[in-house]
């Protein structure tokens, strides 16, 4: 049975086409220049594709909505996937730490499998509306990864690794006391700043070589895909080569990110660096690596709705690139970073993921959506 969707702005690879689209089943069926209103009237809205997010931290923060007050991980499950949904995510990759300094509450070896499980579980009971995978991010210094990770990496979702050094003085943690100024809030005096500095620098001699060899080996035995996290120089892009890393994620400085895109890597950036107009953390803005001509696609990081933004704001001043050009940074380029051809783009024989968007006050806003043809927003 076919559905339609008319008199819509479709955006296509090739284009914006005035329009109609079919699905038929699961897939996209026709895309036309049709006039007819036999089917849903979009009313002059926007088609785009299903939106692809290769790291979002937005499912942890409904596990553990507090800090020490963990909900349970089904109905975490859902209600983020419905907000994911909610802004047009359709196709979702939910980054878990596996290693990370201090063991944060949602990050302890039973807490990652309860998110593992459950993600698993509503997955079978159809319980999700969008489409989810895991994205393992591996602390590189960590005593335990090699310990912890391959059981967790045997989960059937897992779709994504990536490599991490949050070790403070240099990648994401570059500026050394800003990063202390929050130990100091937390009310370590200077002499344990220095114990603990000593502790994560040891780490880095001991473990980070090793770990990086061992999740790259992890992540080729899978055929799966292996990302590197805030690069901050050429040889931190050269080593990651090495390891077969196919993605460069949030790039610290002009130069890694310059020496990614020169390596073949796909450069992912944070959503929100672009719509708050720099980094948290005061590394390279996205605005600069644009104007600097680089290739970039986006991820949520923190913000889902950060993606629907970025891709509506680079049609906009003062960048005005080409809508189509626009949406691939949030949908296309993710999407094939991973190896995931069957979406990403609206055109007849892939999936039916597809999201209307209308703007109001200059800022896109989601009235539905479709995940395999199916409405589920």
């Amino acid at each position: 049975m076919t559905f339609k969707l008319t008199n819509a702005k479709i955006v296509t690879p090739n284009g914006v086409v005035q329009g109609c689209l079919s699905f038929g089943s699961e897939l996209i069926a026709d895309i036309s220049e049709s006039t007819q209103l036999n089917g849903e009237d979009c009313e002059g809205d926007w088609l785009i594709p299903g939106i692809i997010d290769l790291h979002t931290d937005n499912l942890e923060r409904h596990f553990f909505p507090r800090p020490n007050i963990d909900w349970d991980p089904i109905s975490a499950a859902i209600v983020h996937d419905g907000l994911c949904i909610s802004v047009g995510v359709t196709t979702v990759f939910d980054s878990l730490s596996v290693g990370s300094f201090g063991y944060a509450s949602a990050r302890t070896p039973d807490n990652l499998i309860r998110l593992t499980e459950a993600l698993h579980i509503a997955t079978d009971e159809k319980l999700l509306k969008g489409s989810h995978r895991l994205h393992w991010r591996c602390e590189a210094p960590s005593e335990v990864l090699r310990e912890w990770l391959p059981d967790l990496a045997d989960a059937p979702l897992t779709g994504l690794f990536s490599l991490m050094d949050h070790t403070p003085g240099q990648r994401q943690y570059r500026n050394l006391d800003k990063f202390l100024s929050m130990w100091r809030r937390e009310g370590l005096s200077e002499a344990d700043i220095e114990k603990r500095m000593m502790e994560r620098k040891a780490n880095v001699v001991k473990n980070d070589s090793i770990n990086r060899e061992f999740v790259a080996r992890l992540a080729k035995s899978r055929n799966l895909p292996l990302a590197s996290h805030d690069d901050e120089t050429v040889d931190h892009i050269v080593e990651a080569k090495s390891l077969g890393v196919k993605i460069a994620e949030f790039p610290v400085t002009l130069a890694a990110a310059r020496a990614a895109m020169d390596a073949g890597m796909t450069l992912i950036m944070g959503g929100p660096n672009l719509i708050r107009g720099g980094s948290y953390s005061g590394n390279v803005s996205v605005s600069e690596l644009v104007e600097n001509g680089l290739q970039i696609g986006f991820a949520s990081d923190y913000v889902p709705r950060s993606l629907i933004e970025c891709g509506f704001a680079l049609a906009g001043g003062p960048w005005n690139w080409p809508i189509e050009k626009a949406i691939e940074t949030v949908t296309r380029t993710p999407a094939h970073a991973v190896g995931l051809t069957d979406r990403g783009a609206l055109v007849v024989g892939l999936r039916g993921d597809v999201v209307r968007v209308r703007i109001v006050n200059g800022h896109p806003y989601v009235r539905g959506v479709w995940v395999a043809g199916q409405r589920v927003g």
